[in-house]
């Protein structure tokens, strides 16, 4: 079907609206932190407001009743509305759910226009290099966790930035395509270098990731069996993760492994053993984001430092599996496209990348980190819609 002058400016509407969002969060939230603290609690709010006319430029809402993920989507947003009074929720959860079944859905709708990408590329990419200059650990206000995100995500952007250049100077035969490869490989000791100083086991865990599916080699990535693996790995992983460390908790004064100077058991195996005991009692409505965690260092603070798992105990197993079906839905359609082309297999490896950090951080969940996973899935049917004008 060909696009109409309609559909032409709807889309041209959603990608100003997407870019304002990818320019905004970052700028106000990766750069101070005294702006940070202004905007944090507002961002879930503002990506809601930006993503919702988004949604309208690229959906036929008469059309949409007709997509069964549209209709998953909704069906999440209205459990998720309703288990926010059932089980005490602070009202601003809500918008957390919101944000991750929009931005998962309109993943695969929304189409980026090549120069576009390019600028995404550059422009998250830019803030790698920013936090490895400018070092924004506790001394500067930011948890080093956190700037282990920023880094990660920064750095699976420049990764896949160059990786396009690269590609695109060997098709067309200019130098410079042996330096920039040279180059891309440097990135990765840099990449560990940097995130091995902030600390960032969550960083470290998305960089090891990305770095051994970089060089799955073709023939596995064509393999269905391997990518449903993956893919079950990086999202149902989150829950398999947790259960483990619960589990490996019992024996901490034995198991004495250590990464960046922290045993690899260190706390969140009590977190989640006291919200997995909490969930138990409230499957079906989560227990709500002013749940008070039963843990004498954590001072009452909820956090549950797992992207998925907290959409899971937060709003309860029908949010949790609306999210999930969107997810897997988006990352299996990427397969084929992905399998055939060097470019959009990086882009598929950033999103198992930050799908892997976020077993120890919210990570995904959080804008801007969400929005930047929506360009990462979005990617592939780009180049597919661009290509075929």
């Amino acid at each position: 079907m060909e696009r109409t002058e309609g559909d032409g400016k709807r889309i041209l509407i959603a990608n100003v609206l997407l870019t304002a969002l990818v320019v905004i969060l970052p700028l106000a939230l990766w750069n101070e932190y005294t702006m940070y603290e202004k905007v944090a609690p507002l961002a879930t709010l503002i990506t809601f407001i930006v993503l919702v006319p988004v949604f309208f430029c690229v959906t036929d809402l008469r059309a949409a009743f007709h997509d069964r993920l549209f209709l998953v989507m909704l069906a999440g947003m209205i459990i998720a509305g309703i288990n926010i009074f059932v089980s005490g929720s602070g009202k601003g959860a809500f918008l957390t759910a919101a944000d991750v079944l929009l931005a998962f859905y309109l993943a695969g709708r929304i189409k980026i226009p090549p120069r576009l990408l390019y600028f995404y590329y550059a422009y998250i990419g830019f803030y790698f290099y920013y936090w490895t200059y400018d070092v924004k650990g506790y001394f500067k206000g930011y948890n080093t966790n956190y700037g282990g995100l920023v880094l990660i995500t920064g750095f699976v952007f420049a990764v896949t930035g160059l990786t396009a250049f690269y590609v695109r100077l060997k098709k067309t035969e200019k130098g410079g395509s042996r330096f920039l490869f040279i180059f891309i490989l440097f990135m990765f000791v840099w990449g560990y270098n940097i995130i091995a100083w902030y600390r960032a086991r969550c960083a470290l865990l998305g960089l090891v990731v990305f770095a051994v599916l970089c060089i799955v080699p073709a023939k596995i990535r064509r393999n269905k069996v391997f990518y449903a693996l993956l893919t079950f790995a990086m999202t149902a992983g989150a829950i398999i993760v947790s259960l483990l460390y619960v589990w490996l908790g019992q024996f901490n004064d034995s198991f004495a492994i250590r990464i960046f100077y922290k045993d690899i058991i260190s706390g969140r195996d009590a977190i989640w053993a006291d919200l997995w005991r909490a969930f138990i009692q409230m499957p079906l409505s989560g227990i709500g984001s002013n749940y008070v965690i039963d843990v004498d260092w954590m001072n009452g603070v909820f956090e549950v430092h797992n992207g998925l798992l907290d959409i899971l105990f937060v709003h309860g197993i029908f949010v949790f599996a609306a999210v999930m079906i969107i997810l897997v839905r988006r990352l299996w359609d990427l397969r084929e496209k992905a399998a055939e082309d060097t470019v959009l297999w990086i882009a598929v490896s950033s999103v198992f990348s930050i799908l892997a950090a976020s077993f120890m951080e919210n990570f995904v969940i959080v804008p801007p980190f969400l929005v930047c996973a929506l360009v990462l899935i979005a990617i592939p049917g780009s180049v597919c819609y661009n290509s075929s004008r």
